[in-house]
């Protein structure tokens, strides 16, 4: 086949997965859901506070970069319908960094079918997908985060203008105050540059006066034993006991629902040792450098590799992988046919488990506006609303935006999943006709079924309930 139709399949091919990725990362924005849980506790922030105030210690453990909560809120100047100005931040930084990552594989990337499979790992992988439409700034960690390595190639252009230096070096002092994140690629930008003497180490003195500012800044927060504790389990022990599982989870995380994962495990540690025998070549380098330093700060316990947290590492996560069709055996006819051959299975399952998953609505869902609506539908002037521990923020933001006057409410503060707790709180109530509204706890299965088994040993049991768990529970105490 002629050089120029593989150039024209690959750049056909290239368009059509990162069309794909737009096409899934705005298709879920516009469904437009309730806000769970941890997105009413910003929300809450960014409704109360003004435009200063999100500089100083949020409520509800949320510690986000002020800059990324300012957007968010000023957002909200011009959309109406919260859900969707609060997360419109998120859906820019998913559609950007589809074009940067192109670019990015396409700086330390080989071979098409490697560049290919990079791209679409990338485009249609579920948890970018879900975070480029949900109030965090883990997509805007993404943008920036691939921004800032990307940066690095002019930067050690000779080429590039005094001009387009500065604003490098501006942009970095800024994005800290937008993704936390971002402190790490300046870092490693900062790394190759002093290993290749490119003599634009000056440039780094603005970024490392913000970083001193934020450092100060961030010593403010102070956050409560739920948030360390999940901070915790992003943290590799002294002598590396967890060190496996840690793993395991962020692969279970990184591809959910993919049932491939020895696959998975077994390309990217060919990927790694790729990386590992040609560390000498630059662009092998800056994939394995932010690997490296995510487990350094992991062990030292600066900041977790767990999740969501370390989402930003991602990217790099399938760069690696796809450095495997780099090997030498994947230039010639049989290997590239080999390589092909993968990676159409491979997209064709991550497409058919992430495409359902957003076609279907199957994510984390918390519906409560419109139970809210329902309660005051049903409910007189006389009923009780009780609110469980751990739905408390969801009703704390939805019912300032719902007509909940003169209601009596009761906000039960212990975490309630096992029937018999449920029964001694619930049985020091007085007599009266109760709803309970459940749309967020840490076991909700555990604890729907143990209120509903509650509310059916009173009087008159009737529930509203829908397939993510959520439910709206009538009874009269006997």
């Amino acid at each position: 086949m002629p050089e120029e139709y593989k150039k024209n399949i690959y750049y056909i091919l290239t368009a059509l997965l990162l069309l794909s990725g737009l096409f899934l990362r705005i298709l879920f924005y516009a469904y437009g859901r309730p806000f769970w849980n941890d997105e009413a506790a910003l929300a809450i922030n960014l409704t109360d506070k003004n435009f200063l105030e999100l500089f100083l210690p949020l409520v509800h453990e949320q510690v986000t970069p002020p800059l990324y909560a300012i957007i968010c809120k000023f957002c909200s100047l011009f959309i109406t319908k919260a859900e969707y100005a609060h997360r419109l931040p998120a859906l820019v930084c998913g559609i950007f960094s589809l074009p940067l990552f192109w670019i990015l594989a396409e700086k330390t990337l080989n071979n098409k079918i490697a560049k290919i499979f990079a791209v679409m790992l990338f485009a249609l992988n579920y948890q970018l997908i879900y975070y480029s439409q949900e109030l965090k700034q883990y997509s805007c960690d993404v943008l920036l985060f691939l921004g800032i390595l990307v940066s690095y190639f002019y930067l050690e252009n000779k080429n590039t203008s005094k001009k387009m230096l500065a604003a490098l070096s501006y942009g970095y002092a800024i994005s800290m105050w937008f993704s936390y994140t971002s402190v790490f690629a300046i870092f490693i930008v900062f790394l190759l540059c002093c290993i290749k003497k490119t003599g634009v180490l000056k440039r780094f003195t603005f970024p490392a006066l913000s970083l001193v500012g934020l450092v100060f800044f961030v010593k403010n927060y102070t956050t409560d034993a739920a948030l360390h504790s999940f901070w915790d389990n992003g943290f590799i022990s002294a002598d590396f006991s967890n060190f496996a599982k840690l793993i395991f989870n962020n692969m279970i995380f990184y591809f959910t629902d993919f049932n491939w994962k020895l696959f998975i495990v077994i390309v990217f540690a060919a990927g790694v040792f790729y990386c590992l025998k040609n560390l000498k070549t630059p662009n092998n380098f800056i994939l394995i450098l932010p690997a490296t330093l995510a487990l350094g700060l992991s062990y030292f316990h600066i900041y977790p590799m767990y999740t969501r947290t370390a989402l930003y590492l991602l990217p790099v996560v399938f760069l690696i992988m796809a450095k495997t069709f780099d090997f030498r055996f994947f230039e010639k006819k049989a290997g590239a046919f080999t390589a092909g051959i993968l990676t159409i299975i491979f997209t064709i399952f991550v497409f058919k488990t992430d495409f359902i998953q957003v076609i279907q609505k199957k994510y984390y869902r918390e519906t409560t506006p419109q139970l809210l609506a329902l309660y005051l539908e049903k409910a007189k002037n006389t009923d009780i609303l009780v609110i469980p521990h751990l739905s408390a923020i969801n009703y704390e933001y939805y019912s300032k935006k719902t007509n909940l006057n003169n209601k009596n409410v009761i906000i039960i503060k212990p975490e309630l999943y096992e029937y018999d707790r449920i029964k001694t709180i619930y049985d020091t109530l007085p007599k009266a006709s109760y709803y309970v509204l459940l749309t967020h706890s840490g076991d909700k299965k555990l604890e729907l079924e143990n209120l509903k088994k509650y509310a059916m040993s009173q009087k008159n049991f009737q529930i509203s309930a829908d397939g993510f768990d959520n439910a709206l529970i009538y009874f009269q105490k006997q």
